[in-house]
């Protein structure tokens, strides 16, 4: 999920020019940890293609675009960089891929790299990172994402994960210090939490009927303990998958959202979709929502009167198997057929955007982010952490909100699980609509429409 969303919320790589915090000098500096060639092609002319260069009515973004790629031209002045403002897409790509013409190094999504890696339409990057000597500064769960036996496919870019949003100050007159550790407490605390003279709802999450109640619902499946493969599981015969959403721990997890509307009654009246549920947070009509850390950068640009001091951020209650929650995020891939001469300029040209330390500070200057968003630490060990004293003085978020959800995933208590295998927007979807059913019909057995629904999927979706 959150493609669009992501694509907007990029903290590293992407220049920005709308200031939003001021210059400052640094106290702390960044190191370099990247080696460069040289020379990159040998020294021979050669010409990549990269995608998501800003429109040209964004005059300002395509300006800084061009002017990060000018920097490393004039760096490596053999190499030329073409721009293309095309955007990810997946039916588009695989259309690409499969005529041969992607472009040399295009962004896409964490639910993408096996479908490529199996086509074998895109490059191994691991000398390149080897030459770099990056591959151990990346976060390793992360970098996992983007590997297949032992080599690297991709460079990620940046990652989310699910976690729970939360009103400080509604949990602390219910006599709450901190959020719930478990689903089991989250709907404790939820049904103390709530007020329907007052339209208040404990918790939320969205609940549209969309793809993303899909999203959303998958999330708290992984709480209650479920794997990928216990969504869609590859098949016996190659290139086939077998949904076997229809019960397990996603049961579980539809019966538990269940309790939770008809028997708890914790859950809001309204319909809530990605921006209105951060609405209905902002204006305390929820107390607890299920949320992605980058959703604060749409709140503090739209709601410009909240008092975000107010909000904090924790990581997914634990489940039977602890704390699982759903991940996600964005990569650079490099496409296969690309001569190597343009598989090392991409890929140089890729982690000298992230890694260079001018580079790095010009992004965090010029973003027109809410920087300081609980995101997922792209990053491990020394570099990480002077990577964000380095952004300390460019937060604008409230950063130690967020420390329930930033210590439990750098203390190692969450398990971060991609989304399922295949046809991912196509099963959110499908389950949204089965979420939705569930809570607007108090007649519905959960599990038995969930095992419908994960036969009609198999029967309309995984064999076609």
């Amino acid at each position: 999920m959150k493609q669009k969303i992501l694509l907007v919320t990029l903290l590293i790589g992407v220049l920005f020019t709308l200031q939003i915090a001021p210059s400052f000098a640094q106290e702390t500096t960044l190191p370099d940890v990247l080696t460069l060639p040289d020379q990159i092609a040998g020294g021979r002319d050669v010409t990549i293609t990269v995608t998501n260069m800003p429109s040209v009515d964004q005059a300002d973004l395509r300006a800084n675009w061009e002017a990060t790629a000018q920097r490393f031209m004039d760096l490596y002045p053999n190499v030329t960089i073409e721009g293309m403002e095309l955007e990810y897409d997946p039916a588009a790509f695989v259309a690409l891929a499969a005529g041969g013409q992607l472009p040399t190094l295009f962004l896409t999504y964490f639910t993408e790299p096996s479908k490529f890696i199996d086509q074998g339409v895109v490059a191994d990057l691991t000398p390149y990172f080897e030459g770099a000597g990056v591959g151990d500064v990346f976060n390793p769960s992360i970098l996992d994402i983007t590997s297949r036996d032992g080599a690297i496919y991709g460079i990620p870019l940046n990652a989310y994960a699910l976690g729970l949003a939360y009103n400080i100050e509604m949990l602390s007159a219910a006599g709450y210090d901190a959020p719930p550790a478990t689903w089991e407490e989250l709907e404790e605390m939820a049904t103390a939490l709530t007020n329907r003279d007052e339209n208040v709802a404990g918790f939320a999450f969205i609940n549209d009927g969309s793809g993303a109640t899909g999203w959303h619902f998958t999330n708290i499946a992984y709480g209650f303990g479920a794997t990928r493969d216990d969504i869609i599981a590859p098949g016996e015969e190659p290139d086939t998958y077998v949904a076997t959403y229809g019960e397990g721990p996603t049961a579980d997890a539809l019966s538990y959202v269940y309790d939770l509307r008809w028997n708890a009654d914790v859950l809001p009246g309204a319909t809530l979709d990605w921006a209105s549920i951060s609405e209905a947070l902002v204006s305390g009509r929820v107390a607890m929502a299920i949320y992605a850390g980058d959703q604060f950068n749409f709140v503090y640009f739209q709601f410009p009167d909240a008092d975000l001091s107010n909000f904090g951020y924790a990581a997914a209650p634990a489940g039977p198997n602890g704390r699982i929650t759903l991940t996600g995020g964005n990569l650079w891939m490099v496409a296969e057929n690309a001569t190597d001469d343009q598989k090392e300029a991409a890929t140089y040209f890729q982690l000298w955007r992230q890694f260079n330390p001018e580079e790095v500070k010009a992004t965090l200057e010029a973003s027109n982010e809410a920087i300081g968003m609980p995101v997922l630490p792209l990053y491990v060990g020394d570099y990480q952490a002077q990577w964000e004293a380095f952004r300390e003085p460019y937060n604008i978020l409230p950063v130690e909100n967020y420390a329930p959800f930033n210590d439990a995933i750098k203390n190692g208590e969450v398990t971060l699980q991609p989304e399922p295998i295949t046809a991912v927007q196509d099963y959110y979807t499908e389950v949204g609509v089965v979420v939705s059913e569930v809570l607007s019909n108090e007649s519905v057995d959960p599990a038995a429409r969930l095992a419908e629904s994960a036969e009609e999927f198999q029967a309309f979706v995984l064999d076609r």
